[in-house]
């Protein structure tokens, strides 16, 4: 397995390119724990276990544990409204609760998704009222509990609460109650300014190789994105969940349990961890993407086997690596779709226009002969009445819903360690 694995990530990651760190625990052993690649191009210093990633989304399950705590100290309840906390949050007449935040069902709009966020922000150092001005009055996106969006504005709250009910700094909250008991000794909030042993240098990937990354300054992700750790803390941080000793087995079990909406509906997404099936294997997991690195980490419950995947750098393909890995050390072989037959007038109900807030935009174009989904440029194979797959790569599907005159209104890109849910743009024909 080893040397299949190394096979996978050379593939993608050069000696001189920016790094990789890879880790597979089997049945609370590390099987494989080795890093790829360089950790700073300027100095040509490689990609080690103890090299410190960005870990980017992989935050929020640090965030949700420290939640969890504070519940099971008596500080909070999840049915607690968000007012009990900021009083003075607009709500604008609704009720959002400690698990609307938690779970991406709040309706609240992420601060991120704001008119020319990153151009204007991404290098301002931020008060917590001046992060909330954002996005506090805006009005919410939709009923509480009726819907799931991924939320970065949510997590924020959440990391305040957490200062809040503790009167400690967030950072120092996690170090005392989760970091130290576990013996994460590597693992910070990756202050712009302080001084990280070991810390990785953050690229992307540009038309003319490989350049630093541009500057985000850290108050900006906060508790839904601001950590970062090594591989060796990680593999830590799997034994101390498989073992019981921060969440007990029940605890862990809720953090486990996808959000049901208001409809009886469930969503993919329970207390800072995705859930899912991976080919037929239980999984919670989470991805991450940050300015100069990409994260991914997947424990496969019934086969007691946990993948960690940490890069220091943007614009590399590394989901299909990822899989691969996976793939590699469950024994799955490649997945192989049936086509399926639709009618033009199916074909017609999914093309269109899909949004992710004003992040991202999906157009679903039928040409002559095929469906072509931009701007990935793919074909799409239909396999289901409302769910196709990309042509090239079967494990990527594209699941429509929410049918509507002579349209979908929601479109899923499910990758599978990392879906995304965009709606059809507001203006266009349906």
């Amino acid at each position: 397995m080893i040397a299949e694995i190394d096979e996978i990530v050379k593939t993608v990651v050069g000696e001189q390119d920016p790094g990789m760190a890879v880790a597979v625990i089997k049945n609370g052993q590390l099987a494989h724990g080795k890093g790829y690649g360089l950790a700073n191009l300027e100095w040509n210093i490689a990609a080690q276990p103890d090299t410190v990633f960005g870990l980017a989304s992989l935050t929020k399950q640090f965030t949700a544990t420290a939640i969890l705590l504070l519940e099971q100290q008596g500080l909070l309840r999840l049915n607690d409204p968000l007012t009990h906390f900021l009083p003075n949050y607009p709500t604008h007449g609704r009720t959002i609760t400690v698990a609307h935040l938690l779970t991406h069902t709040s309706g609240i709009v992420p601060y991120n998704e704001v008119d020319n966020f990153f151009d204007l922000y991404m290098r301002k150092r931020f008060s917590h009222e001046e992060v909330l001005a954002l996005f506090q009055d805006l009005p919410l996106e939709f009923e509480p509990g009726t819907r799931y969006k991924y939320n970065n504005s949510g997590y924020y709250l959440l990391g305040m609460i957490i200062e809040i009910l503790s009167s400690k700094r967030y950072e120092q909250f996690l170090q005392e109650q989760i970091f130290t008991p576990v013996g994460m000794k590597d693992t910070y909030y990756m202050w712009n300014e302080a001084l990280i042993p070991r810390r990785a240098g953050g690229y992307v990937k540009t038309e003319q190789g490989y350049r630093i990354v541009p500057y985000l300054d850290m108050t900006i992700p906060f508790a839904g994105g601001a950590l970062g750790s090594t591989l060796t803390d990680l593999v830590r941080w799997d034994a101390a969940l498989e073992q019981g000793q921060v969440l007990s087995k029940q605890m862990l079990k809720r953090m486990y349990t996808p959000a049901q909406l208001a409809d009886g509906t469930t969503t993919e997404y329970g207390f800072g961890w995705g859930v899912g099936d991976y080919r037929g294997h239980r999984v919670v997991y989470h991805q991450g993407e940050i300015n100069g690195f990409i994260t991914f980490l997947a424990r496969f419950l019934d086969d007691a086997v946990t993948v960690v995947l940490l890069s220091n750098a943007n614009g590399r393909d590394i989901d299909p690596l990822f899989r691969r890995i996976v793939r590699e050390v469950l024994t799955i072989a490649p997945l192989n779709q049936e086509g399926f037959p639709l009618d033009p007038d199916a074909r017609k109900r999914m093309t269109g226009t899909y949004t992710l807030g004003k992040l991202f935009k999906c157009v679903v174009e039928q040409t002559e002969h095929q469906m072509i989904l931009h701007p990935f440029n793919v074909e799409l194979l239909p396999i289901e009445e409302m769910v196709c797959c990309f042509a090239h790569d079967h494990e990527i599907e594209v699941r429509f819903s929410d049918p509507q005159d002579h349209a979908f209104g929601t479109l899923t890109l499910h990758f599978p360690f990392s879906p995304l849910t965009l709606m059809r743009q507001k203006d266009d024909p349906a």
